[in-house]
């Protein structure tokens, strides 16, 4: 599992994308982006 709080907002964003989630906008907050990736992946 990467180190999601070491990256930036516009990388979870594209990380969020290569990985194929949906439901993750720029509007979001960096928490939130981080949590939406980990509920995807089943990371929680």
């Amino acid at each position: 599992m990467p180190n999601l709080d070491a990256m930036t907002k516009a990388e979870l964003l594209q990380f969020a994308d290569d990985h194929g989630i949906t439901g993750v906008v720029s509007s979001m907050l960096k928490a939130d982006v981080i949590a939406a990736i980990k509920e995807a992946k089943g990371w929680t």
